[in-house]
């Protein structure tokens, strides 16, 4: 749907680029720019550079850029249109469209409406089952003991024990192609032998109750479903495949509906799978998240940070769960979170025990939860650990590792202190252990071929193998961050013959355009009027390039990489020796062409002391 570019401009005018980008990751002031870790790629070292007068934001490392539109699209995986209305809404701004007006029905776009169209095939299902095929399915609701309310409020829905259930309620609605919904993860392409045969498709999930996984936004993104019939020799709980708007390293199930209550109570409960979440959930205790199954992610430690900065961390107490909660406590540790541990009775999780004990049991549970020095002290006692000096000192290693993870050096003391009081231990021989463990503990630079966002650095390696001239790369500078004198002299003496670079070209035409008719270039709404994503790069790394110092040079405020940043740009200067630059090289050109002429042997003599002169001029600039 189509939003008018005038609406676009009052909500890009009416949004702040660095409080935008703030509630989504931690942002610091570096001069007059902001700098943040990158959430594109791995990030170590701050690479994010946002200027908050331009609204534009660009990595160094992997090449991700554009202005607050793009990185909302990019961080929550939705189309422009929902980026549009997620900062009018946040703006107060009321978007009046035509719903009829269908445009820019982006890939991400379409894969939400295939999912939601599924879940609503799954709801009704559920409603419609009967026979043997719909008492399994009931008595199985029956004895998890889910309230209607619950799963009308979760979506959750069936799909029916065949090969064709879904596959058969869209062909005959004629929304979408086969190879539509496989992308979307709902159908499967069979393996054939025969190349030439036509595609043959069937349901991936049948006879299994099916939970919608929602993103923090509350769209429905992937699914997953539980096996009810014993003659099912598949996994118990079966997920959607990784898709464009689906990643099950970055989703935490049930966050949209908990994240009000884990601001309201100042920390989150992370269980285990869907039936933990929501039996907790039903009975009252709605911070509460779950990571879908699979260990835990450094994406979702991010995810659940902007929401608390304190995690309970409740595991089956097998040893798969032990394994699984200590990895979990070092990434929560590694985010600068703090955790504690609540184990349950060996056989029980939140499901089962609930339903045993009841939720004011489970509350006293909770209550009694274990610091990371108890939690693994109880394991250490309980395997008869603790006994020989090794031992003991294993056990010390091991506490000093978590302590290790801590970003905060001050948080790390403390914890040394409690270890040295609780075990009679001199806090300097703490320490060296710490600074032992914290010396062979630093982690090599990830590969820029690691990125979340391969196809950023694609455009990235793409302009920088293109070697566009340095001066056409400054030219974009100029229009960008000169004045309207600048601006002037440059539709003056600029000549688009002078340009090599096809994209470039495209963003000069855009900007002399834009001031013929606007008196003015605005460089975020450049990169909503833009398409071709090479050109927003250009621009975007342009724009912030000459603000960058890089992280790693920890400059004196006196140094001369700290004065030449501060130094205040002269651009009518800059603009004139562009013009001269890029006429120079014209002359260049055509001497190259005069020479091969013997006839033209006067012209090429007069052109070549021109160009002499242009050199000189040059050099003294």
């Amino acid at each position: 749907m189509r939003i008018p570019s005038e609406k676009i401009d009052e909500i890009n005018n009416a949004n702040d680029i660095v409080d935008v980008i703030s509630t989504y990751i931690n942002v610091k002031r570096r001069g007059k720019n902001f700098l943040a870790l990158c959430p594109f790629h791995p990030d170590k070292n701050p690479s994010m550079n946002i200027s908050q007068e331009k609204k534009v934001y660009h990595c160094f490392s992997c090449g991700a850029s554009g202005n607050m539109f793009r990185f909302i699209q990019d961080f929550e995986k939705i189309s422009f249109f929902e980026a549009a209305q997620k900062l009018a809404s946040r703006a107060g701004i009321d978007i009046q469209y035509n719903k009829k007006e269908i445009a820019n029905y982006d890939e991400y776009a379409k894969l939400y409406d295939i999912n939601v169209q599924a879940a609503r095939f799954y709801v009704n299902a559920l409603k419609d089952v009967s026979g043997n095929e719909g008492k399994v399915v009931h008595d199985y609701i029956k004895k998890r003991k889910l309230k209607p309310g619950t799963l009308t409020r979760f979506g959750i829905g069936y799909a029916y024990n065949r090969w064709d259930g879904i596959m058969s309620h869209f062909r005959e609605e004629d929304l979408f192609t086969n190879e539509e919904l496989e992308s979307a993860g709902l159908i499967k392409k069979r393996d054939t032998d025969d190349d030439n045969a036509p595609a043959s498709y069937y349901d991936r999930f049948r006879g299994r109750l099916m939970f919608p996984i929602f993103n923090e936004s509350g769209k429905v993104v992937a699914f997953g479903g539980r096996q009810l019939f014993e003659d099912d020799k598949t996994a118990k709980y079966l997920n959607s495949p990784e898709t464009k708007v689906y990643s099950k390293s970055k989703v935490l199930y049930g966050l949209n509906f908990a994240k009000d209550s884990i601001i309201a109570n100042n920390y989150a409960l992370f269980v285990e799978g869907y039936m933990d979440m929501i039996s907790l959930f039903q009975a009252g205790v709605e911070n509460v998240v779950a990571t879908s199954g699979t260990a835990m992610t450094e994406e979702q430690v991010k995810l659940i940070s902007r929401y608390t900065k304190n995690i309970i961390f409740l595991f089956d107490a097998d040893a798969a769960g032990i394994k699984a909660a200590k990895r979990g406590i070092e990434l929560i540790l590694e985010g600068g979170l703090d955790v504690d541990i609540v184990t349950l009775p060996e056989g029980d999780d939140p499901d089962s025990f609930i339903t045993k004990k009841g939720i004011e049991e489970f509350k006293n549970v909770i209550f009694e939860k274990k610091s990371i020095i108890n939690f693994i002290g109880e394991l250490y006692t309980k395997e008869n650990k603790l006994n020989t000096i090794a031992q003991k000192t294993d056990f010390i290693k091991e506490i000093i590792t978590y302590i290790g993870k801590i970003p905060d050096a001050i948080k790390r003391s403390l914890y040394l202190k409690e270890i040295a009081g609780l075990y009679e231990l001199r806090e300097s021989d703490l320490q060296v252990e710490l600074n032992k463990f914290l010396k062979n503990d630093k982690k090599p630079f990830f590969p820029q071929s690691s990125i979340v966002l391969p196809e950023r650095a694609k455009i990235k390696n793409d302009v920088e193998r293109k070697r566009i001239p340095q001066e056409e790369l400054e030219l974009i500078e100029i229009f960008v961050r000169g004045g309207d004198d600048v601006i002037s002299y440059l539709e003056s003496n600029l000549e688009t013959d002078f340009i090599t670079a096809q994209q470039v070209m495209k963003a000069v035409h855009y900007f002399l355009d834009e001031y013929i008719q606007e008196g003015k270039i605005d460089a975020s709404k450049a990169l909503n009027d833009i398409e071709d994503e090479e050109v927003q790069y250009i621009i975007t790394h342009a724009v912030l390039e000459r603000d960058e110092i890089s992280p790693l040079v920890k400059a004196d405020k006196n140094s001369l990489i700290a004065r030449n940043s501060n130094m205040k740009i002269n651009f009518m200067e800059k603009a004139m020796g562009v013009i001269r630059k890029f006429k120079i090289k014209q002359i260049e050109r055509e001497l190259d062409e005069i020479k091969k002429d013997k006839e033209r042997l006067q012209e090429y003599v007069e052109l070549k002391r021109k160009l002499d002169q242009m050199i000189k001029m040059e050099t003294v600039h």
